[in-house]
């Protein structure tokens, strides 16, 4: 009988594979098999070869079906791997738990969503969050992943992070790392926002402006975008503040006593301090001047050379009167010979030190020689340019001492009047540092009631926006850096009222003085830092369960140079961001 090849077959799908995916039934089968064989035919036990062909069969398929599980189970968890898609790029994986260590919402019940807009991509348009901010999006702003160009709807995502709450529920980390230096970043608005089409992702090829509504007005944000590779925020340019019609973002704008003293502090105060400056220049310069004499020099035996040398090109000179030229002793070209030679041309000019030495160049057909000679005098030349030059030097001294004097007087009159500027600039800085503190304060507390009384809509009267200009989709904060204190880390416990000790897997510093969090994760927090002149609470999530540790604990467990915090658990407060809110800041 020939054999039969079904060449047609139809291919075996997944499900028929996987229903017959059963190793476990693949072992008790060979293990039956192995029984039976052994009970029904002596012979086959009996032979060593065998018996050791099945334990090795056996071992072999336990270490396959071994390999296999594991195998299985690593395939599993491969498909929960996440991919960084960059346009143009390979397409490089990455584990989806290795990026939660980076970005990682503590909880998913405070989970912040995103809000979906729906945008032509060729005509673009303009979209208008419940917040008040923008996203303006130009024609053909879209490519896939290729660089061809989109065509049809594209999904824009967008989510913002605005408090404290806010940022704790995003997950996403606030400190920052420049040239090795750490700062944690106090936020004046946030934002994450992404596109797609058909679920790929989109890119930017056309800048796309975002007005992010802002409930701090002040000019002093820089902003960044949080580069998840890198796992830093990334510089990207100062902020641009849009001042809105009949806004009172302006703290200064509300306040002429504001102005006026900033002005005086930038402007009128420092130009008075550069005048003082120019008139001590002036009435310095304007002081006698003395040009010190020049010291005869006695000849010390060596060569001279009796040169005629014009007193007209050389005024310094005339003090010497009958001086002959004394050949220096950095001359390494210098032979006696020289001296019997009858040179064609000799001249004679300013010296490596001008006023105190001279050249003195020989020629003798294509012979050059070059000296370097001192002007000296001998005998009673000597002595009578001595005597000359100590009535000339003690007139020097008694001008250059009147001159050191005056400049000192003056120097000081100048230093006089510029610390009483200084010191005006430093008191005009207290009262306008305190007098703005108060306005902050008060501006702060009505924006407070604002948003109370209606969170989703950031009114145009009241907050600022600030202006992105995104060539990319990802992570974007406007924010100040503030140098992390380092002084005296503290590795934390916290325990319940009744001691029982909490093991945190999330912990939040939060800082009240400004709008900024600490974010930390195990094992970082063992290494909690605070500035004692500003006041924290902590939040702590342990498992499913939110503790807080509020200021008063904070502040006294500081004072005490202790490390143990107790915690209050406000799980059944935060059901949401908004319950969240309420707790964090109570």
């Amino acid at each position: 009988m020939e054999p039969k090849f079904n060449i047609d077959r139809p291919k075996v799908s997944d499900e028929e594979i996987n229903k017959h995916k059963n190793f476990e039934k693949l072992v008790n089968q060979f293990k039956e098999q192995s029984i039976n064989k052994a009970k029904h035919d002596k012979s086959w036990w009996k032979s060593k070869k065998v018996r050791y062909s099945a334990v090795i069969a056996g071992a072999t398929v336990i270490c396959t079906v071994t390999y296999l599980s594991l195998f299985h189970n690593q395939s599993e968890k491969s498909k929960t791997n996440e991919t960084l898609i960059t346009q143009n790029s390979p397409l490089p994986t990455k584990n989806k738990n290795q990026e939660r260590k980076f970005i990682a919402p503590p909880s998913a019940k405070l989970n912040i969503a995103y809000s979906k807009y729906k945008v032509d991509s060729r005509s673009g348009g303009e979209i208008n969050h419940p917040s008040s901010s923008k996203i303006k999006i130009p024609k053909n702003a879209f490519v896939d992943k290729n660089g061809k160009e989109i065509v049809g709807e594209v999904t824009i995502e967008y989510r913002e992070f605005h408090d404290k709450a806010d940022i704790i529920a995003s997950g996403i980390p606030m400190a920052y790392d420049s040239a090795g230096k750490k700062y944690n970043l106090e936020s004046a608005g946030m934002f994450d926002i992404k596109g797609s089409q058909n679920g790929d992702p989109v890119f930017i090829r056309n800048e796309i402006e975002v007005e992010l509504a802002s409930a701090n007005p002040q000019d002093r944000f820089n902003q960044y975008y949080l580069d998840t590779l890198k796992q830093n925020w990334e510089y990207l340019r100062r902020d641009n503040l849009e001042n809105l019609e009949g806004g009172s973002h302006n703290l200064e704008g509300g306040s002429q006593k504001l102005k006026t003293l900033k002005k005086e502090i930038e402007v009128i105060i420092p130009k008075k301090i550069d005048s003082v400056k120019v008139v001590y220049s002036k009435k310095t310069a304007a002081l006698p001047k003395y040009k010190e004499p020049l010291k005869p020099r006695k000849a010390s035996g060596k060569q001279t050379f009796n040169i005629d040398a014009s007193t007209d090109d050389f005024p310094e000179l005339k003090a010497f009167g009958n001086f002959v030229f004394e050949l220096g002793n950095e001359n390494k070209n210098y032979t006696p010979e020289m001296n019997a030679i009858t040179w064609h041309d000799v001249k004679i000019s300013e010296g490596p030190t001008k006023g105190v030495n001279y050249l003195l160049t020989l020629r003798y057909n294509q012979r050059v020689e070059k000296l370097v000679v001192y002007p000296v005098l001998t005998g009673n030349d000597y002595a009578k340019a001595q005597s000359e030059y100590e009535k000339k030097f003690e007139n020097y001294k008694a001008i250059a001492g009147k001159r050191i004097n005056d400049e000192k007087l003056l120097l000081e009159e100048m230093e006089k009047k510029k610390d009483a500027y200084l010191k005006d600039i430093a008191m005009k800085k207290e009262e306008y540092e305190k007098l703005k503190a108060k306005k902050a304060v008060e501006y702060q507390q009505n924006l407070v009631k604002e948003l109370d009384k209606n969170r989703n809509n950031l009114n145009n009267s009241t907050f600022t926006r600030r202006i992105f200009n995104l060539s990319k989709f990802g992570v974007f904060n406007s924010d100040c850096p503030h140098y992390a204190p380092m002084v005296n880390p503290i590795q934390p416990i916290f325990v319940t009222a009744d001691l029982k000790p909490v093991f945190p897997t999330d912990v939040y510093v939060v800082n009240h003085t400004k709008n900024m969090v600490g974010t930390y994760q195990a094992p970082s927090f063992n290494t909690l830092s605070f500035d004692k002149n500003e006041s924290y609470s902590i939040i702590v999530f342990a498992g499913a369960n939110i503790y807080k540790v509020e200021k008063d604990e904070v502040s006294q467990t500081l004072i005490k140079t202790q490390n143990k915090f107790k915690v209050s658990d406000i799980t059944e407060k935060s059901g949401n961001v908004a319950d969240f809110r309420k707790a964090l800041e109570s």
